[in-house]
């Protein structure tokens, strides 16, 4: 079943994902015109046009419809035929004037009558189209007028009446131009084609609206046209179910793997503890959900939401290397999810990485709400600036969320003990409890055992050195330090630091049973640790720091009266291996601290010599082959021991005896 938990935990996340995945590719806004614009300050992200209403669109085409261009077809040979007919005019002075007129005339071009009272006509001359003005035009009965007129002017004393009749003019005058209706029809379509749909531009970074402005006929227009390039950008639903699923399976595994990625490339060790794990993506699952869900009817309500949290409860349960690159991970669905994400995700990284350092400083009682403060300069920092770029206006009700999400960041501080319950975690907070001297364990411990106390207080004070040289957890390794000899409450004159002059608890005990009392310490010290719900962790420092080396004292003793040398197992304590770099930390300076007391010079050299045996000892026994530790470190904690010792057990000023008078 265990090595199941983690992929099961992985598709439940996966899952949730799914159920409250928002798809960005829809247009979300709802509207309606002559209400408020409900959402958060609308700015164009891309440069789109603006789309004509229908209305504007029939009106246009009836405007259209109404300039329509008949279309005539022009026959260029017809011109010579009416020439052919007048070739025998007499007299003939008069038969140039008559070509010429002629000539004039179908030029122009000659109708059997105009089929509309349009302004302007189109002549198609083979496959080439000519505008030109209706009044142009003749029609037959215009052209007989035109060419007597010619006539009339050329013929000065001739009844050119008598002549025309006896040529029978109106016969001889046809048209040259045909109205075409099939041409004329595919000319008005065509014109109704070149009706631009569009009527001016919206450029990216322009606003569109802002919150709370009332929506007009306009901005409706403005929003309508936004939508339709949005769809057409993006895709919107026309997409099958099935595709549609598998994009949004995609994009939510690609989310969580980069999630997962960063706690495996932070620190490894997290896929090995199941609660810890379950804790870190809850924590992402809510943050996705506040992206996904919260927004749904106010964009404007992510201001509000305090992601800052995720920063003050995962430094509650891990080192500060793990909280900033895992917070930055776990804020990506915004980037994905959110039209205005760039400026969200700045905004809470800011505010979260600002959080790590402050609190540091701010973490008791009221100085808490400093934090506060810190917040919501870093929330306005990047508010400001996308104000700015962008060129819309502050929004009060935005400040409003913003200050209120700086406070919500630091009230909800108390669900850290709810998380400590639920995934049986230890909190910064719980250790420093833990770390107070005066609380009821550590007093029976300082009265029943006060030699063994304040062995745990030099303890204490070597691993905590050592342990903020290599960067471990400071306060962790201190608690643990504190409660790693508890067990000794049940039996403290069993150890010699607890016994007085001339008592000796192992006189007329056989060295079997002395190393049985020993060794019992540690059995004893869990079963306390259980019964005061010391947390696990500290339970693992109290079973790890002896490991399972051998009380050589009795051993030895064992073996130079007559007992055989392979019965190590009696001697042996049954705990485990040091795992964890606090651990292995302990181990060390509990044993070092120890040898300490017995030596008889305190130079560096001898400090030294006394550490390097003791250190290299360990790793010689195979205790720290677990250790998540590096040679390297080791150096670093050999190191601070002895300049921690040194100082401890520095040469004292022999004060001067007054002299007597």
């Amino acid at each position: 079943m265990k090595r199941i938990r983690i992929p099961l935990l992985f598709l439940a996340v996966v899952a949730v994902m799914l159920i409250f995945f928002t798809d960005r590719n829809n247009f979300r806004y709802r509207y309606q015109v002559g209400s408020p614009w409900n959402y958060e300050t609308l700015t164009a992200t891309f440069d789109f046009p603006v789309l004509k209403s229908e209305e504007q669109l029939m009106e246009e085409r009836a405007a259209k419809s109404a300039q329509k261009m008949d279309c005539y077809r022009y026959d260029a040979n017809v011109i010579n035929q009416v020439k052919a007919a007048f070739a025998a005019f007499e007299p003939d002075s008069l038969r140039n004037a008559v070509e010429r007129s002629l000539e004039r005339i179908y030029r122009s071009g000659v109708v059997a009558s105009l089929s509309s009272d349009g302004a302007m006509i189109s002549v198609r001359h083979g496959k080439r189209m000519e505008p030109r003005p209706a009044s142009d035009v003749y029609t037959t009965a215009e052209a007989c007028d035109k060419l007597l007129e010619d006539l009339g002017a050329a013929a000065a004393g001739i009844n050119v009446d008598s002549l025309v009749a006896k040529k029978n003019l109106a016969e001889a005058i046809v048209p040259n131009m045909y109205f075409d209706p099939q041409a004329t029809a595919t000319l008005a379509r065509k014109a109704m084609d070149y009706i631009s749909p569009t009527s001016g531009m919206v450029y990216a970074g322009q606003k569109i609206i802002g919150r709370g402005e009332t929506v007009t006929n306009e901005v409706a227009r403005v929003l309508e046209s936004y939508k339709a390039e949005f769809i057409s950008a993006y895709g919107g639903n026309t997409q099958s179910d099935f595709l549609t699923t598998l994009s949004h399976l995609l994009m939510v595994l690609l989310l969580l793997g980069i999630y997962a990625l960063m706690i495996y490339s932070t620190n490894k060790a997290l896929f090995l503890d199941f609660r810890r794990l379950s804790f870190l993506m809850l924590l992402y699952t809510l943050v996705y959900i506040g992206v996904a869900v919260f927004p749904a009817q106010h964009e404007g309500f992510l201001y509000l939401i305090p992601f800052a949290l995720y920063i003050l409860y995962t430094q509650e349960f891990f080192r500060n290397r793990v909280c900033l690159p895992l917070y930055l991970a776990a804020l990506l669905p915004l980037l994905v999810l959110r039209d205005n994400g760039v400026e969200l995700y700045l905004m809470n990284a800011l505010a979260g990485a600002v959080l790590l350092v402050s609190y540091k400083y701010f973490n008791r009682g009221l100085t808490q709400f400093a934090n506060s403060v810190f917040i919501f300069i870093a929330l306005m920092l990047v508010y400001s600036t996308f104000r700015f770029i962008t060129g819309t206006e502050f929004v009060k009700k935005d400040i409003v969320f913003l200050a209120l999400n700086s406070i919500l960041a630091i009230l909800g501080f108390p669900f850290i003990y709810l998380f400590e319950r639920i995934f049986s975690l230890v909190s910064q907070m719980r250790l420093w409890e833990l770390s107070d001297t005066n609380n009821a364990l550590l007093q029976e411990l300082s009265r029943k055992a006060p030699g063994s106390f304040q062995h745990a207080l030099g303890v204490a004070n070597l691993a905590e050195a050592a342990c903020r040289a290599v960067g471990g957890d400071v306060r962790l390794v201190r608690v643990g330090a504190l409660y790693h000899d508890i067990g000794k409450i049940e039996n403290p004159l069993c150890f010699t630091e607890n016994q007085t002059a001339g008592d000796n608890y192992h006189k007329g005990l056989t060295p079997l049973q002395s190393a049985h009392d020993i060794l019992k310490h540690v059995d004893d010290g869990l079963a306390l640790a259980a019964r005061n719900h010391l947390p696990q962790v500290v339970s693992d420092m109290i079973a790890s720091h002896h490991g399972t080396t051998k009380t050589m004292y009795f051993y030895t003793q064992y073996c130079n009266a007559g007992g055989d040398p392979a019965q190590v197992e009696p001697f042996t304590y049954k705990g485990k291996l040091p795992e964890s770099k606090e651990e292995v930390i302990l181990m060390f300076a509990d044993s070092v601290e120890a040898a300490s007391r017995s030596l008889q010079d305190y130079s560096q050299e001898s400090l030294s010599a006394m550490v390097n045996r003791i250190v290299d000892g360990k790793i010689a026994e195979g205790q720290v082959v677990k250790g998540d530790i590096t040679l390297g470190e080791i150096d670093v904690v050999k190191k601070i021991f002895v300049e921690n010792l040194q100082q401890v057990y520095h040469g004292r000023i022999a004060y001067p005896t007054a002299a007597k008078n």
